[in-house]
């Protein structure tokens, strides 16, 4: 039950009279790094090597959005002038990939943040891309290439917009054929060493899947696909993975225990219980890549990637290789050479942005392989946050990253920002984000949580939020909120709170559940209405959100009594909102249904929207405005 507004009131009041006196020095904002030298700071990641390892392709965004580029591996990291640029195209490029046998660099692209990608293949040395799959209004998953190179395998909803069917087509030119056809989310995986199989998944929600292997030899009637994991209730498998005998296949999963391990599954026969687990460890194995009898896992420790690798020549029974000794940051792409010598990975830290790293199979040798222009920026200015626990209303202890700036004087009370992660099937990770240095950098207290339902914390974390339980979730921040008010340098009256996304959600949910809390608020790309934006987001992700929120039909009237919507009445604080036009994920029309509700009620509140952007803002240009314009208003409501 939530408490009553007077009681919170008190509960304020009674933690702030607890303080010793302190006297009170005005706070001023710093003049740390500007928000458009930490804008301009270039990034690499997503790498993607040639099969000797001694070429990688990667992302940067070094030409204003993400684009692809690739370099020469050698003894030391190289910088942007010896990049060479792919392909030039004006939109955002999601994933590039080195063919197994190196004639073909492919790309994945869509127009305006609208998410229909498609997939284009180059030739290594540049030149024009070759479309592959000319639907602009189908969405393709990019799957996987055989090990030989000759097949591509992606999935798209070609057939029906809600439903991903799986098709492979030759490399080079030829007609794709549909290999798995039926209702719901499928993705195309991994191929076998031989070329003959394909793994496959569905995904009925995202604690839900189950791993489908497809015979492809075309010169005998088609077998139906053989699913492997039949189970009741919530179970993931995910990245199954073939063995190099391609008898079995790795997957990761976390059936029978809170944290995904990785397992060992026959190929040729449904499973019947649990799967073999072969790897086992109390946090979450978030990602695999195998080649030949190596394999390399990412493992996520209290928001940290540890990278891990492993001898899998008995698949049954991996022996652990190294730990290789990455700075302690983000992992979020690894990808091995064809011939197994080498492995490539990113790493996002909290004071560096993405670069690309190169680590020796045999050894665990890591060396940097780009050396990004970094904008003049000084990593000493920049802030490491540290992590604390607070306990929420019902005892459960959230996870929270804290960014204190630098210098606080002895009575100096700062504005913070509660910033919230999206999902709500994610977790906030210590990656570098220009925008929370900026505001750290300008005197800002900035706290990140992991409120109950994020990831990374076992499965009965990610569960507490479902459905009825949701505003159990807007509850961890008023704690946070709470916690935020007794300590010092911060002030207790100039808390605002910020997220994208689900995030988003949140932020607009925060302030019409505990008005009195919050002195601001910023909702980008969130959702207002949970009944309309199921009603008009992307088709193919409908039933997929329905099993996280909550379905029309069986709970409208949970989804109409959580959203905010329907209590626009109680905001009080003012409120920011940034929203692309393209977004097929939240339709734009969540954020015009909040700004109207405002704006009749004469409330404050900005907007800017985007009419080249989607489900978030990629181009540098709309970032700088966007962030910018954000901060001059959190200055006038905080600051004063």
């Amino acid at each position: 039950m939530r408490r009553p507004l007077a009681l919170c009131l008190a509960a304020v009041v009674s933690a702030c009279a607890a303080r010793p006196p302190r006297p009170t020095v005005r706070w001023q904002p710093r003049s740390g790094p500007t928000l458009d030298q930490l804008l301009n700071v270039h990034r690499a990641w997503a790498p993607s090597p040639s099969p000797d390892g001694r070429t990688v392709a990667f992302l940067s965004d070094t030409a204003g959005l993400p684009q692809p580029y690739s370099i020469g591996v050698g003894a030391a990291p190289v910088g942007e002038t010896e990049w060479r640029r792919l392909v030039t195209a004006t939109e955002r490029v999601q994933f590039v990939s080195y063919a197994p046998d190196g004639r073909y660099v492919y790309f994945g692209r869509d127009v305006g943040g609208d998410e229909n990608t498609q997939l284009y293949r180059a030739l290594p040395d540049g030149g024009a891309m070759v479309s592959l799959t000319p639907e602009a209004r189908v969405k393709v998953l990019f799957g996987a290439l055989s090990d030989d190179g000759r097949q591509l395998a992606y999935a798209a909803n070609s057939r029906s917009a809600g439903d991903f069917d799986v098709y492979v087509r030759p490399a080079d030119d030829g007609a794709a054929r549909r290999v798995f056809e039926a209702a719901g989310h499928h993705e195309a995986v991994s191929f076998s060493p031989d070329g003959s199989l394909l793994a496959v998944t569905e995904e009925r929600s995202n604690f839900d899947q189950d791993v489908f292997v497809v015979a492809l030899n075309p010169a005998t009637p088609a077998a139906a696909p053989l699913r492997l994991t039949a189970h009741q209730g919530d179970v993931r498998y995910q990245h199954p993975t073939f063995t190099r005998d391609g008898r079995h296949l790795f997957v990761l999963s976390d059936h029978g225990r809170e944290a995904m391990n990785l397992a060992l599954l026959p190929v040729d026969a449904p499973l019947a219980g649990a799967p073999t687990f072969v790897i086992t460890d109390d946090h979450d194995i978030e990602s695999i890549e195998l080649a030949r009898d190596a394999l390399a896992a990412v493992v996520n420790v209290e928001g940290y990637s540890q990278l891990r690798l492993y001898d899998v020549a008995d698949p049954a029974h991996p022996r652990e290789r190294a730990r290789p000794a990455l700075p302690p940051g983000v992992v979020t792409s690894i990808a091995f050479a064809h011939d197994g010598s080498s492995l490539f990975v990113d790493l996002s830290r909290a004071t560096s942005p993405d670069e690309v790293y190169r680590v020796e199979t045999a050894t665990g040798a890591v060396s940097a392989v780009t050396a990004s222009d970094h904008a003049g920026l000084d990593p000493s200015t920049l802030v490491e946050p540290t992590l604390e626990h607070v306990r929420s209303f019902d005892g459960l202890d959230v996870p929270v990253f804290l960014y204190t700036p630098r210098g606080l004087r002895p009575g100096e009370r700062a504005p913070s920002v509660v910033w919230v992660h999206g999902g709500p099937e994610g977790q906030f990770n210590p990656y570098f984000n220009a925008v929370i240095q900026y505001l750290v950098g300008h005197g800002y207290v900035v706290a990140a949580p992991n409120v109950r339902g994020s990831t990374g914390y076992g499965k009965r974390f990610s569960h507490l939020d479902d459905v009825a339980l949701r505003e159990d979730s807007v509850r961890d921040l008023a704690a946070v909120n709470r916690w935020l008010r007794t300590r010092e340098g911060v002030h207790p009256d100039r808390i605002a709170v910020l997220g994208g996304s689900y995030g988003g959600y949140m932020v607009l949910a925060a302030l019409t559940l505990d008005p009195e809390l919050w002195a601001a608020g910023c909702d980008i790309v969130g959702i207002a209405n949970f009944r309309t934006f199921l009603e008009r987001t992307a088709s193919y992700r409908r039933a997929l959100r329905e099993a996280e929120y909550g379905s029309l039909a069986r709970d409208g009237a949970v989804l109409d009594r959580i959203s905010p919507i329907h209590r626009v009445d109680r905001i009080r604080a003012p409120l920011f909102v940034i929203h692309g036009a393209n977004d097929p994920r939240v339709p734009v029309t969540e954020a015009e249904q909040i700004v109207a509700a405002l704006r009749a009620r004469r409330q404050r509140v900005e907007y800017i929207r985007f009419e080249n952007e989607g489900h978030g803002i990629f181009r540098r240009e709309n970032r700088v405005r966007a962030y910018g314009e954000l901060v001059r208003f959190f200055d006038e409501v905080l600051g004063r």
